[in-house]
């Protein structure tokens, strides 16, 4: 008599692990804080270099990964951990992990803890390579998720630490269009200006400030500036002097 066999279950798919905040996942994940300790020691030259390494092998092996995928050698899976969490956890001041992470956080509801490893970009060294990039490209991540408050105090922030890097007072000046305060605007226009006194970009920001406070003289003269130093692809100061006479010509026709 044969034996009675048990039908197999069918095999489910593992569910995807639910997305931790990184601070949560350095409480929970014992191979965050083993990394956290072993390189708590270690000089920080090193412990940068090694975070470094650890953030370019995972961007590398992604990318492999990737290649491999499209061309059907193997499917693509990623690691567990999710983007720079192994090189923050060696480097808790590693910019490029602050930014990777904190936009991690941020995209998956964590925004108090993202904006704490924001925040933590404006307490790094002046001479941390490309940090003005960083800090602006995390500014630029809220703005384009429409967080114009903790994208105003990230650039306030960062202004306060770096006052002579006029990406600072540019952002907030943006923010503060945003939000509505046209003085302030204007305020923020001039101190970039004032840090960059020939960079067209900078003038035009002034000028555009300038003619939504309704300053159209002022405002005419940073514009001619920024054409005159601009390349000729560049075409928001010209734009910006159509709007300029525009907005006369309506007052005129107002007077009328």
């Amino acid at each position: 008599m044969k034996k009675t066999r048990k039908a197999k279950k069918p095999n489910k798919a593992k569910k995807p692990k639910k997305y931790q905040a990184f601070s949560t996942a350095m409480t929970n994940d014992s191979y965050l804080k083993s990394l956290r300790q072993k390189y708590a020691d270690v000089p920080a030259d090193e412990r940068r270099m090694a975070a470094q390494w650890e953030y370019d092998e995972e961007a590398a092996s992604d990318m492999f990964k990737m290649f491999l995928a499209i061309v059907g050698d193997e499917p693509w899976k990623r690691d567990n951990r999710p983007a720079g969490f192994l090189s923050l956890a060696i480097d808790p001041l590693h910019a490029p992990s602050l930014l990777t992470v904190g936009s991690l956080d941020y995209q998956h509801g964590f925004v108090d803890e993202a904006m704490e490893l924001f925040l933590t970009l404006t307490t790094l060294p002046e001479d941390e390579e490309d940090l003005d990039k960083i800090i602006d490209k995390a500014g630029d991540f809220l703005l384009d998720e429409e967080d114009f408050e903790n994208a105003l105090e990230l650039y306030l922030a960062a202004e306060r630490a770096y006052p002579e890097v006029a990406v600072y007072p540019c952002g907030a000046g943006y923010c503060y269009y945003e939000l509505g305060n046209t003085d302030e605007m204007v305020r923020k226009a001039r101190r970039a200006a004032q840090l960059e006194p020939d960079n067209y970009i900078r003038l035009n920001d002034l000028g555009f400030a300038l003619l939504e406070a309704g300053l159209l003289d002022e405002s005419e003269m940073w514009l001619r500036k920024a054409v005159k130093l601009a390349p000729p692809e560049y075409e928001l100061a010209r734009g910006n002097l159509e709007a300029l006479a525009e907005r006369r010509r309506a007052l005129c026709q107002s007077h009328v």
